[in-house]
């Protein structure tokens, strides 16, 4: 069910931008009606719509800020006539029109958001200045300290440096020996060598020696084994005379 609204609002809510928070704020409920100031320094708004959104109309139209503050508002309910399309803001003669007041009341709220940033950008600033000085301490500290982690690096450098130096001279003087004990071994290798080249020439002439009595050996069991034959074959012969004289008649 529709209801009308009718409302007196009292404050500093005049030359201040009220009268277009009502509109902006009436439409989004969607309400029909007007809002308009009075010549005592009070504004009359009338709203038609549920009665719901009225009473959440009546709460959200009750602003207070840096230009606006709202002291007081009397309401009462009746009937809808249903006589608006819209809901607007009525201007007076002397007043400037919806537009200009639209621009000055955006034109206040950037101010006071500028207001708003400023401080807090101030704010920041000064916990930004105390950050800051603890950075520089911190960095002066790390200065410090890197300092004397150059110095001590510098002198475990030069530490280092004479270790290698004396490394390098070990290992040259355990070189030198080294070339030393291979010349040697390479002394004892060829005398060895030689000892092994004459041994393996002994071996060759007793070899060769071997040989020789062995041909002879053979040979002469041949000559033997030939003279054995030659016996025996004469003897077979004889045997073979004898029985083919035994055979005849």
């Amino acid at each position: 069910m529709m209801h009308k609204l009718t409302a007196f609002v009292s404050g500093k809510v005049q030359m201040a931008g009220y009268r277009s928070k009502v509109v902006t704020i009436a439409r989004a409920f969607g309400l029909k009606g007007y809002v308009r100031n009075l010549p005592d320094g009070r504004v009359k708004i009338l709203a038609e719509g549920p009665l719901d959104d009225q009473e959440r109309f009546l709460k959200a139209i009750k602003i207070e800020n840096t230009l606006i503050k709202v002291d007081d508002i009397q309401s009462e309910f009746s009937d809808a006539l249903g006589a608006y399309d819209d809901f607007f803001k009525v201007a007076g003669e002397n007043e400037t029109d919806a537009r200009l007041d639209v621009a000055a009341g955006h034109l206040k709220e950037l101010i006071m958001v500028v207001k708003d940033g400023f401080k807090e950008t101030v704010s920041k600033l000064g916990g930004m200045d105390g950050s800051l000085k603890e950075i520089s301490q911190k960095q002066d500290e790390m200065i410090v300290e890197m300092r004397g982690g150059f110095k001590e690096l510098s002198g475990k450098q030069d530490e280092m440096i004479a270790e290698t130096r004396g490394g390098f001279k070990e290992l040259s003087g355990k070189q030198d020996e080294m070339i030393a004990e291979t010349r040697d071994g390479f002394k004892e290798n060829n005398a060895q060598l030689r000892e092994i080249s004459a041994k393996q020439d002994s071996v060759i002439d007793a070899i060769d020696e071997a040989r020789a009595d062995v041909v002879s050996e053979v040979q002469g069991l041949r000559s033997d084994l030939k003279d054995r034959m030659d016996e025996r074959l004469q003897r077979i012969e004889s045997d073979v005379v004898e029985i083919k004289a035994r055979m005849k008649p």
